[in-house]
């Protein structure tokens, strides 16, 4: 029976004075049995930390012209672009008109950003696009270099500002040549 309290008042002793949960938890037990995330995380964080390892994986990266920090502030900008500008988007003959505006730093991002997105989309096939300079931003207006392919318009409409902001192969190439310091992000 004294044995029994004994390791009673033990085992109280030591959940009493047990770091919490939180505290006890080990990364490497679980590195060994568990897969691990694609992502880490945060979005700039994700692709800031993706480019770094492919930077470091090719052993022609030439050190010396590295900027990381261009590319955080160009997907700064790209955040601001996306996530702080206000977009008052109308049809137009042929696709859509968006003024996209925004006050600080965010109306320079758009500025910066929506005159370089307009010159790649009009070099593609089927979109004109162009960004006229307003107060505080920018008119981005992109239509279907033919206007009565039905099909591109509808597409011009359905994606809509953001959606278009998306379009065009060139994302991951042209973050891969800011952080290498062979672009100039948007001057």
């Amino acid at each position: 029976m004294l044995n029994r309290r004994v390791s009673i008042v033990v085992v109280s002793i030591g959940i009493a004075f047990a770091p919490p949960a939180a505290a006890q938890h080990d990364v490497s037990m679980h590195a060994a049995s568990a897969a691990l995330p694609t992502s880490s995380g945060q979005a700039a964080f994700a692709t800031i930390s993706e480019v770094v390892r492919m930077l470091e994986a090719d052993s022609t990266t030439d050190w010396s012209k590295v900027n990381v920090e261009a590319l955080r502030q160009h997907l700064i900008d790209m955040d601001a672009v996306t996530m702080r500008s206000t977009v008052r988007q109308r049809t137009v003959n042929g696709g859509i008109e968006a003024d996209v505006t925004g006050t600080g730093e965010t109306a320079g991002a758009i500025k910066r950003m929506l005159s370089m997105h307009a010159m790649m989309l009009d070099q593609s096939a089927e979109y004109h696009a162009t960004a006229a300079e307003i107060p505080s931003g920018v008119r981005f207006r992109v239509t279907a270099k033919n206007p009565s392919d039905a099909r591109t318009v509808a597409r011009i409409r359905g994606l809509g500002f953001a959606g278009l902001l998306t379009e065009g192969d060139h994302h991951a190439r042209h973050h891969m040549a800011i952080a290498r310091g062979e672009a100039n992000p948007h001057q």
